[in-house]
């Protein structure tokens, strides 16, 4: 785990709980859930039943004088009914929370929320506060993700109508994926907020906000830089209706790194066939596809990928799993396995030169918003329509993203002890930059007697000047049936649909799935313990 994934906030709320009360509450919840496509795949789409085990432990003082803290440590630990060899699996969630008054108009707060997951996990809020639900972090090699947000702010009332608030925050993530960059920011926002009259308050501020991504496969890594001046407006329409806008200009910058000059990488190692074995290779989109080979043999290529969503590759056989094509400029990404992963890669390797590895530099200027339109029906059916663009990462898909988002969501206390919860939400990535992609060359080799050759490395590569972006679509929606068996014990029922799409040739279409859920759990919290 990288030294930025460090919980700071959480170190400090440590700092801060035995000065003061606290309580002691133990939690246990379970899940039975049933997942259509628990590898999130577009093709190949397996099911199974899930068993989940959700532990947990809370320290907390939420009534203090001066200060209230919360810190949460949780561990799921989950099981498969079929799949349970690639799906059992722990995972740890920690977060804690502070609030520190120090006076009647000076306030100092944090929040920090750290995860190590394997990310069929979710937490779904359904309610008419929730933020909108994000893509989910899991692909097809049930990747490791780990992530940690964290912000610290003070909030300073200079008058009885006017308060100013300093906000830094920060954002870490990294994943087991090959294809997926380990990246952070840092931002801070200064504000302001006035009461005009009692139906509206106005305000406005200034958001800096500094991001970083590693290299990854096929891309070498980049910064960006994003200054936006926002105004904000809050009307209350009426005690039952209520509108919340924020927007102003974004104006962003991208450095990408050069790529490196030289690099050494292994020999394609294929592995002759008999006459009608069946070829199993990568398609475009990273799915298995099988195809059976003509009478002059088959041929298996261990882990090829070959990207064919630049200009180069239209034209060849590579695209949906067919075999390479003569004269084709791909990526090629290999891995023994099998039989050939007793190729020694260290002995039979070739010295990969990039003919041009310059990265490439951009500016843009765009519009970031956020808007909220809430309506309380009757006291126990609320309403809320949200409305959000900014800056985001795509987990480390291809640099700097901007993120449109909308979601519906509803929450009725149908009964006592009954809520039934509905969401539904449509969000949108598009590159904010274009980055250019390392692209090595390749040229036909043959291989034993077969009729037709395959691709091999020629130790050429360059940075391609053509488009590699992150276009996304995903759509969700969601229902849950809660009740309150007891005080301390809830008992829900939730049926989700995921949908995420993306462009033909476009960064992402390895992630896209179509996915159905159901889930039945309990939870339970337990009186709480004085601690002193």
């Amino acid at each position: 785990m990288s030294h930025r994934a460090v919980p700071a906030i959480l170190i400090a709320i440590a700092f801060v709980c035995p000065a003061h009360a606290a309580d002691l509450s133990f939690s246990l919840g379970g899940e039975v859930e049933y997942d259509h496509n628990v590898f999130r795949r577009e093709r190949n789409r397996e099911d199974d039943v899930l068993f989940r085990l959700r532990p947990g432990v809370r320290v907390h003082e939420d009534r203090g004088e001066n200060v209230d803290f919360s810190v949460r440590y949780e561990l799921p630990v989950e099981f498969a009914a079929e799949h349970n060899e690639e799906l059992q699996d722990e995972d740890h969630l920690l977060d804690g929370r502070f609030e520190y008054r120090v006076n009647d108009r000076l306030s100092i707060f944090g929040n920090d929320r750290l995860s190590f997951l394997r990310s069929t996990l979710r937490n779904v809020q359904l309610g008419s506060d929730a933020d909108v639900v994000g893509t989910p972090q899991i692909g097809t090699e049930r990747d490791r993700v780990t992530l940690n947000d964290a912000s610290l702010g003070l909030r300073y009332r200079f008058a009885p109508r006017l308060q100013g608030n300093l906000v830094a925050s920060s954002r870490y993530f990294d994943t087991t994926r090959r294809d997926r960059s380990e990246n952070y920011s840092i931002s801070g926002v200064g504000s302001a907020d006035y009461v005009l009259t009692q139906k509206h308050q106005i305000g406005g501020g200034l958001r800096y906000t500094f991001q970083d991504f590693a290299d990854r496969l096929n891309f070498s890594g980049s910064t960006s830089h994003t200054y936006n001046g926002f105004a904000t407006w809050r009307w209350l329409i009426d005690p039952t209706l209520n509108l919340e806008i924020s927007a102003g200009p974004s104006y962003l910058q991208t450095r990408q790194d050069d790529a490196a000059p030289a690099r050494n990488e292994s020999f394609v190692p294929f592995v002759p066939l008999a006459p009608g074995t069946t070829v199993f290779a990568l398609d475009r989109n990273s799915n298995l596809a099988n195809q059976t080979a003509g009478s002059a043999g088959a041929v298996v290529v261990p882990s090829f990928f070959a990207n064919a969503g630049t200009g180069p590759t239209q034209n060849c056989a590579s695209i949906d799993g067919q075999p390479v094509a003569l004269g084709c400029t791909v990526n090629v990404f290999l891995d023994g396995v099998g039989d050939a992963a007793e190729f020694d890669a260290v002995q039979n390797s070739i010295a990969v030169v990039n003919s041009n590895p310059r990265g490439r530099s951009d500016e843009s200027l765009t519009v970031f918003a956020t808007a909220v339109i809430a309506k309380h029906w009757t006291p126990n059916l609320h309403s809320a329509l949200r409305y959000r663009r900014e800056q985001g990462d795509a987990s480390g898909l291809g640099g700097t993203v901007i993120l449109d988002a909308v979601s519906l969501s509803n929450t009725w206390d149908f009964a006592e002890r009954w809520q039934l919860a509905l969401r539904g939400d449509w969000t949108t990535r598009e590159s904010a930059f274009e980055l250019r992609q390392t692209l090595d060359t390749v040229q036909p080799t043959p291989v034993g007697t077969l009729a037709f050759p395959l691709a091999g490395r020629t130790g050429t590569a360059f940075n391609t000047d053509q488009d590699a972006e992150v276009s996304t679509r995903r759509w969700g929606v969601a229902g849950r049936i809660t009740h309150r068996l007891f005080r301390s014990t809830l008992v829900y029922v939730q049926v989700r649909y995921d949908r995420q799409g993306s462009d033909r040739g476009s960064l992402g279409r390895s992630s896209d799935f179509e996915n159905y859920l159901a889930t039945f759990g309990v939870r339970h919290t337990f009186e709480p313990i004085k601690l002193w």
